[in-house]
């Protein structure tokens, strides 16, 4: 694992948890958001440093690895975001997307906010390296179909 690729993996996994984050509070938003933190974030890291051209899929183990790892930043930076801006709004006009997540979010103890978010780091984790992994595969489908047209385009050119 190049320590390069690792660090960009989690500062731009961390970016999209925080933007994740933000939109979350957002009532008609906050499922879809959810729903693309625990299935997308990877896909969209590793697809985007791809086309950077700083990080290339090549093993079945990289992308779980890198899926797990994009997941679980991305749910660490999403979870606290999301908790320090329902916390302020609340507080500010008594308004909550979602009470019960508000209530526990304002009155529980940090270390049982602390192991939820592990949890939900865990779920996160695994649901994005398996999105990792059909991210690989479907890349390579694409390069497969890319170099096939190609490479029958250029044959039936010969002279």
């Amino acid at each position: 694992m190049d320590k390069s690729v690792f660090k960009s993996f989690v500062v731009l996994s961390l970016i999209v948890g925080i933007i994740l984050g933000v939109l979350s509070p957002v009532p008609i938003l906050g499922t879809v958001v959810l729903l693309a933190l625990l299935f997308l974030s990877a896909p969209f890291v590793m697809i985007y440093l791809i086309m950077d051209g700083k990080f290339d899929l090549e093993t079945i183990k990289d992308s779980i690895v890198y899926g797990a790892i994009a997941g679980m930043f991305a749910n660490i930076s999403f979870a606290f975001t999301y908790a320090i801006i329902t916390a302020i709004i609340y507080a500010i006009t008594q308004y909550s997307s979602n009470l019960l997540l508000t209530t526990m979010i304002i009155n529980s103890p940090i270390w049982l906010l602390i192991v939820v978010i592990l949890f939900m780091g865990v779920l996160t984790a695994t649901t994005n390296a398996f999105s990792g992994l059909a991210t690989y595969y479907a890349i390579n489908l694409i390069r497969d179909i890319y170099e096939k047209k190609h490479n029958n385009s250029n044959n039936n050119f010969k002279l």
